[in-house]
């Protein structure tokens, strides 16, 4: 072969691996920000349902310290009826946080508020001792936690656990 020749195909050769590699990086790149697109995305739902879930809690301890507790009072049917609904709206804003336990530790208190609702409503020290109080406290916690982007609080899970209304870890 000709020394022309064989420059040559080193030229294209070397163009070919840089045309394959340039390409490649540019794959890369899409992919790595479309990740963090996505990642970023995600971090806006989960710090959205968190300032609601706050918002949620306020409410659910408002409507928890009004509790009708006579059932042949027509009030306590639509008292029972605002816990369902509060429930529903804990539960879809569940769906919008990506740690196992915060999605776990909401879907406890809500089937606890669905469970016995008056029971959780009452305790004959007062509102600021009464299970639902301990409830929304620690809802808000937990959700500041995620809006500081910390991790759970592990105080709040060990208690929850040592009182076997949580596993240790989360099996999902």
């Amino acid at each position: 072969m000709q020394p022309e020749m064989v420059a040559g195909l080193f030229g294209l050769g070397g163009a070919l691996v840089g045309a394959v590699v340039s390409t490649g990086a540019v794959i890369w790149q899409q992919r790595k920000i479309a990740h963090e697109a996505e990642r970023v995305h995600l971090l806006g739902l989960a710090e959205a349902a968190a300032n609601e879930v706050i918002r949620l809690s306020y409410e659910l301890q408002d409507h928890f310290g009004q509790v009708v507790v006579d059932p042949n009072n027509s009030g306590h049917w639509g008292w029972l009826s605002r816990v369902e609904e509060l429930s529903r709206s804990l539960e879809q804003q569940s769906l919008r946080f990506a740690d196992p336990k915060v999605q776990y530790l909401l879907a406890w208190i809500q089937s606890e508020m669905l469970r016995d609702p008056v029971r959780l409503s009452q305790d004959e020290n007062g509102p600021q001792t009464a299970p639902y109080w301990t409830l929304c406290a620690d809802l808000r916690t937990v959700m500041g936690t995620v809006l500081r982007r910390q991790p759970f609080p592990e105080d709040k899970w060990e208690s929850y656990a040592e009182t076997s209304r949580l596993p240790r870890s989360p099996s999902y």
